[in-house]
């Protein structure tokens, strides 16, 4: 793992209490019609991550937005993608599993970032352009329904 010292934007530690990961979600032609139960899944828990976004990050963002159910190939590109640039930016972080295990480190790691559930990268994403955690959920929601493993 890297040095803080390394980076020339320095990395921000974020408390990570406000990540919510929603069990039993529905949803309907694209949005959420039942938000399911809520859990914050990493209370107490923290990252540190250097608060800018790439182009390379930013156009998988696009893409994901604008990628159908039926868009395999092209949804899994731009996943891994853009969890390749994350995997710059997610410093450190003390994470646990669901089971309270520390979770591997994401820097330099992006099979980590691939394997978080939905909400989980979502929050990442919105952390790391420097949203605050109200300004993230109003904003969200839509990007919730773009449900990676598209749940129906």
């Amino acid at each position: 793992m890297a040095k803080e010292t390394k980076f020339k934007i320095p990395p921000r530690k974020i408390d990570s209490t406000d990540c919510v990961v929603h069990v039993g979600q529905k949803i309907e032609d694209g949005k959420i019609v039942d938000e399911g139960d809520a859990f914050n899944i990493h209370e107490g828990e923290w990252v540190k991550i250097v608060p800018y976004i790439s182009m390379r990050e930013s156009m998988a963002l696009v893409n994901i937005a604008n990628l159908s159910a039926d868009s395999g190939t092209d949804s899994l590109k731009s996943l891994q993608e853009m969890c390749n640039a994350l995997a710059e930016r997610v410093f450190d972080w003390s994470w646990t599993d669901n089971i309270g295990e520390p979770m591997p480190k994401p820097y330099k790691n992006p099979e980590v970032l691939m394997n978080l559930q939905n909400e989980e990268l979502i929050w990442l994403v919105s952390v790391s352009m420097g949203e605050s955690p109200t300004e993230k959920k109003t904003d969200t929601k839509n990007l919730q329904s773009l449900s990676l493993n598209q749940q129906k």
